[in-house]
């Protein structure tokens, strides 16, 4: 307390909380150990008392405490005149000297809270003055404020910590562990009676710690006295029902507490915050949520049970309908479990079991509904829930598991939701599942039926019949439907859902080739998970993985992928982990690191381990595309053989498709087989082939250096001009980097390119490009002259553009050339030009 007394520049400190919180045992025991030597002045203690009979001599009795002469008012005077004159004396007198007013609250007549407002503001800084009371009494305390006077103290300053708690209990031989502790600090708030109380009660137990802490939630006797007799009897009759009523839920806003009970809040949430009741209040989503001490709110849900179970329903269900109306679906749920009937929980399955299972609350739900009937966990639409939450934290065998058992009860019928709503999540089923799993055939229905009215069920089936057409090339019919589907989604719609939306947008757009418009589709994801607080989700994952290898494809360092693979959650039933993403994504956060990891061989092994098994395990449909980046990372570490392994895997999984065949090629030209590359690529280059385009670039590369190492310059040159062709529009870097000799070739060929001079330009000029240079460095002045040869001006005119005599740049050359090994103009712009000078 020193900071808040003596070291302060405040000199009012105001200690308001609750009885039993230990205002006046704190102040006792800091009073004994620092008086008087920090107060010189004196020290005085006064305790109000309820009335206004004793209070206006208190000036009085201060004064005669701290022997100050009387002032020579006569018989005129009043309390106000006599706190002024307290002030004044103190002033003169200049000592340091602490007061201290206990049970300040009890201060109501006018008279009284005159002179003490008086004194407060006019008491000189030398005196200390703390008043500790159970609420603020009616004074301008912002006045104090204003002046910087004044230091407020709450419950929350004054409750123990765990050691105290630990302390207390162990002084009362009470022995708790570590959790049972912050177990009792959760229900106690650190309280200092509740605390004291309970720690006699515990010790009385005879039974397992954890059983005697259950038992003390639910208040016995001791505890029940305490809250009666000193923060309850005194409530008027509305405020008791006030507080009934809100502790149905565990937080409410005053718009939840006017549902609750029929208006008028908002005055009663007055008369709290006047009495300082022990509620603490919390910002969330634009509203402020307040929240009851845990044991009063178990007093006064007692209560509420004394009411009868028609009112105790009919209030879940109005904060059950609230919750919903706001989002909060996953905290409405255990109300409607409250509820008797079981209507209003069947209705909540039929419209919200979807987003509450895809938002990762689906174990919420199947206790709910294992709670309401045993018998609903085997209907078919929990079993197709539980295959949607398990597709939602990556665990496969287990989503597997439960669709098999779908399939062995078909065709049973729901008792839950209508057949429409069962044959729309079948289907939207069936297309995850298998494109999860790499067994989707491209057979599967992908039709939308009929709306079914459960916007979530319809939003869920356009985004997973969409990804499936993705998978069968369709992207325009798949664009449209995700498209629609955000298009007509309510705001409300499931949040993680309409992530996924936006995510497969992105995939749309890469998987057709415009790379940047893909980059830019899946930040925006980003931003919209952020937004939705769906940052630490698979779709999130999803969008990051997306938004690297964009980035990584056009040549731009990027670390979005890699900072979120490091996020790993327990997400399958056995305990095991697994990247948030999973592996997929995982795989594309290593690739992507390629050009800044300190370790390259380290991360190809990580990079052939996880493909190996992606293959292996689950081959997603849409991973085949990554194999080419994978191998050429291998063969960048030598391990050819590791790399054709891979291939050869890769092979039976996804037959001879064009980015297989891609990765092959690499395989041949590392090897040095030209023909081989070239009858490999050679169907890949037709423009009716279903060749991605950053493959596609990749490809007309390998056939560009089959051929001039062939010896067929002119083939060579059109196949360097085609792949520069593709790669332009969309900024496509990385096959220039991978495949070997593209850059020598693009120095050969500087300057003969066509239109396509200026990206050949760029990518030459690219940060990641790291030529070795078989000549001695040139000094900057002889890179300048070297840059001026092109442009066939003559010595003296470069000289006079330098502005440096001829001689000077005859020197010059003649170094150049020397370095560069040539011994003309022509051959030393042919040289600088392989070497990349140029």
């Amino acid at each position: 307390m020193n900071d808040a007394i003596i070291d302060s520049d405040e000199n009012v400190l105001l200690i308001c909380s609750p009885v039993g919180t230990g205002k006046t045992v704190l102040l006792t025991q800091w009073v004994s150990q620092h008086s008087p030597r920090a107060f010189p002045g004196g020290v005085a203690w006064v305790t109000l008392i309820d009335g206004p009979h004793s209070t206006p001599t208190i000036w009085q009795r201060l004064r005669a405490e701290w022997d100050l002469p009387t002032p020579a008012r006569g018989l005129l005077t009043t309390p106000l005149s006599e706190a002024a004159d307290l002030a004044d004396a103190l002033s003169e007198r200049d000592l340091p000297t602490l007061l201290v007013i206990d049970d300040a609250h009890l201060a109501t007549d006018p008279v009284t809270l005159a002179g003490l407002e008086h004194f407060l503001l006019h008491a000189p800084a030398c005196v200390r003055i703390v008043l500790s009371a159970r609420f603020d009494p009616p004074i301008r305390w912002h006045l104090l404020e204003l002046s910087s006077q004044l230091r407020r103290w709450s419950a929350q300053d004054l409750a123990f910590s765990a050691a105290e708690v630990q302390q207390l209990c162990r002084e009362q031989d009470c022995a708790l562990d570590e959790s049972g502790i912050d177990a009792l600090l959760d229900l106690t708030r650190g309280w200092a009676a509740l605390v004291r109380i309970a720690a006699i009660y515990l010790s009385s137990r005879r039974e397992e710690p954890a059983q005697a802490l259950a038992a003390l939630a639910t208040l016995p006797r001791p505890v029940s006295d305490l809250l009666a007799g000193e923060l309850i009897s005194t409530l008027s009759p509305g405020l008791r029902l006030f507080l009934t009523y809100t502790s149905i839920p565990a937080e409410f806003t005053e718009e939840l507490a006017d549902s609750l009970i029929g208006g008028g809040s908002a005055q009663w949430m007055h008369e709290l915050t006047s009495l300082n009741y022990p509620l603490t209040s919390v910002r969330r989503n634009g509203s402020t949520w307040f929240v009851f001490h845990p044991m009063l709110r178990t007093y006064f849900r007692a209560e509420l049970n004394r009411l009868g179970t028609e009112i105790a329903d009919e209030l879940q269900l109005r904060t059950a309908l609230y919750l919903q109306s706001i989002g909060e679906i996953a905290a409405a749920l255990p109300h409607l479990l409250a509820v008797a009937r079981e209507q209003p929980l069947r209705d909540f399955v039929n419209e919200h079991a979807l987003a509450l299972t895809v938002e990762g609350q689906g174990a919420l739900l199947f206790d709910g509904l294992a709670a309401m009937d045993p018998g609903s966990l085997s209907d078919p639409f929990v079993r197709l829930l539980h295959v949607v939450d398990a597709l939602s934290r990556t665990d496969l065998a287990t989503a597997r598991a439960y669709h098999d058992a779908f399939e062995q009860a078909r065709p049973q019928a729901s008792s839950l939701v209508h057949a429409e709503t069962l044959t729309a999540l079948t289907r939207a089923v069936d297309i995850e599942l298998a494109m999860a799993t790499g067994t989707f055939s491209g057979t599967e229905d992908t039709e939308i039926p009929t709306a079914t009215g459960q916007s979530d069920v319809d939003f869920y089936l356009a985004v997973e019949s969409a990804t499936a057409l993705l998978a069968t090339g369709d992207v325009p019919e798949a664009e449209r439907r995700l498209r629609a589907a955000i298009a007509v989604a309510d705001q409300r719609a499931c949040p993680r859902l309409r992530l996924r939306a936006r995510t497969r947008l992105a995939l749309s757009a890469g998987l057709d080739g415009s790379l940047t418009a893909m980059r830019q589709r899946a930040e925006a994801a980003l931003e919209f998970a952020h937004e939705q607080h769906l940052d630490d989700t698979a779709e999130a994952a999803h969008a990051a993985a997306i938004a690297g290898l964009g980035a990584y494809v056009q040549g731009e360092h990027s670390d979005i992928a890699s900072s979120r693979s490091a996020r790993w959650e327990q997400q399958h039933f056995d305990g095991s982990t697994g990247p948030l993403g999973g592996w997929l994504a995982h795989i594309v956060a290593v690739l992507t690191r390629a050009d800044s990891t300190d370790d390259p061989s380290r991360d190809a092994e990580t990079l052939r381990h996880e493909f190996g098994r992606l293959l292996d395990t689950h081959p997603a449909t849409n991973s085949g595309g990554l194999i080419p980046f994978v191998v050429w990372r291998l063969l960048a570490v030598s391990q050819t053989y590791e790399a054709q392994l891979l291939v050869d895997q890769a092979r039976t999984v996804y037959g001879d498709s064009p980015e297989v065949m891609v990765a092959q090629a690499a395989l041949e030209a590392a090897a040095n087989r030209s023909r081989a590359v070239l009858d490999l690529v050679r169907p890949l280059l037709d423009p009716s082939a279903p060749t991605h385009p950053v493959h596609a670039v990749t490809a007309w590369l390998l056939h560009a250096r089959a051929h001039h190492e062939l010896g067929a310059v002119t083939h060579a040159r059109e196949g360097m001009e085609n792949a520069l062709r593709r790669a332009a529009p969309e900024g496509i870097v990385r096959p220039f980097l991978d495949v070997g000799g593209a850059l020598e070739l693009l120095d050969a060929f500087a300057g003969s390119l066509a239109h396509q001079n200026g990206f050949a330009a760029f990518i030459r000029r690219h940060p990641l490009v790291h030529r070795r240079s078989r000549h001695p460095a040139l000094t900057d002045t002889e890179l300048k002259v070297l840059r001026q040869l092109p442009s066939a001006r003559t010595t003296q005119q470069i000289a006079d553009d330098l502005g440096v005599s001829i001689n000077t740049v005859k020197t010059h050359l003649r170094g150049i050339y020397a370095k560069l090994g040539t011994n003309s103009r022509v051959k030393v712009m042919a040289v600088a030009r392989r070497s990349g000078l140029l």
